[in-house]
């Protein structure tokens, strides 16, 4: 009974979000107190001050290094694009493979198959301080908004309640293989003021945005369905859907909530929905995106 109940109120979220009846955006995963690099941006103002091309390709190296910027860095780097090149601390991304074996022989009690060995993609962050010294990031944080309305509220007391229990929860891939588990520790209201400009923290699909007064940097995906009884299920066809990335400045034409949109899902058109609802959040910067 509560497994129905919980199934009608998570259908009732998704079509009042589909419908706009509510507002709801959400940010990607972010190391605590930083937020993403406006490479884009940045790179372009680079370019247009720095006459040699060796040069420009070493700013540009030590801006990509720089994934994640500190909060208060945000508005340096706007005012003073060549500063990108010199923030400390700074939060890098690093790509690595992790050996696996399959465990066909366990799962199916036949001792004569044959061990496979593959390797998976991992992606761990370091934050760097001026001495050159790395650490590995282990805590982070997400933006969540809300209208305030009943079923927003209800979802915040929900995560008031992982955090109480400090109950598990996965954002992401291969929580099996024990990655992407979280805890969460705390909860922390904020008010925003609004701007024109905004700096975007996830995965937007735009409906009501200034394109010519924006930096955009698009992140490309394919859609496949999910199965609970075989995981992933493979389609005979393939579907791509592009987001504007976070990174992106995002200039808008009317509130925040107009800015972004959600699209019924290619699957399962009557229920499903991709989310595009990003969280974007305003920067202090009056001038200098104007093309």
């Amino acid at each position: 009974m509560r497994e129905k109940t919980e199934m009608k109120k998570a259908t009732g979220l998704v079509q009042a979000v589909y419908q706009k009846t509510i507002h709801l955006a959400l940010s990607n995963l972010f190391p605590l107190d930083y937020l993403p690099m406006p490479f884009d941006y940045i790179v372009d103002q680079l370019a247009q001050n720095t006459s040699e091309e060796k040069s420009l390709k070493e700013r540009r190296e030590e801006v990509k290094k720089r994934a994640y910027i500190r909060v208060e860095d945000l508005k340096k780097v706007f005012h003073q694009p060549e500063e990108a090149c010199h923030l400390f601390p700074y939060v890098t991304t690093c790509s690595q493979q992790q050996l696996r074996s399959s465990v066909d022989s366990a799962l199916y009690g036949i001792g004569g198959l044959e061990t496979k060995l593959y390797t998976v993609p991992v992606t761990e962050l370091k934050e760097v301080k001026e001495t050159g010294k790395a650490s590995t990031v282990s805590e982070f944080c997400f933006y969540f908004q809300g209208s305030g309305d009943e079923i927003t509220d209800s979802m915040l007391e929900h995560i008031q309640e992982m955090q109480n229990e400090r109950e598990k929860i996965i954002l992401g891939k291969r929580a099996s293989q024990g990655l992407n588990l979280y805890r969460i520790t705390a909860v922390k209201s904020i008010v925003l003021p609004e701007k024109k400009y905004y700096l975007n923290l996830g995965m937007l699909l735009p409906q009501k945005i200034d394109f010519d007064h924006s930096y955009l940097k698009l992140f490309t995906s394919e859609r496949r369905p999910f199965e609970m009884a075989g995981g992933w299920r493979k389609s005979s066809g393939k579907y791509f859907i592009s987001f504007i990335d976070s990174g992106s400045i995002v200039a808008l034409q009317d509130k925040v909530e107009a800015a972004g949109n959600c699209v019924p899902s290619p699957f399962n058109r009557n229920r499903d929905i991709v989310f595009g609802n990003a969280f974007l959040y305003p920067i202090d910067w009056k001038e200098g995106v104007e093309k």
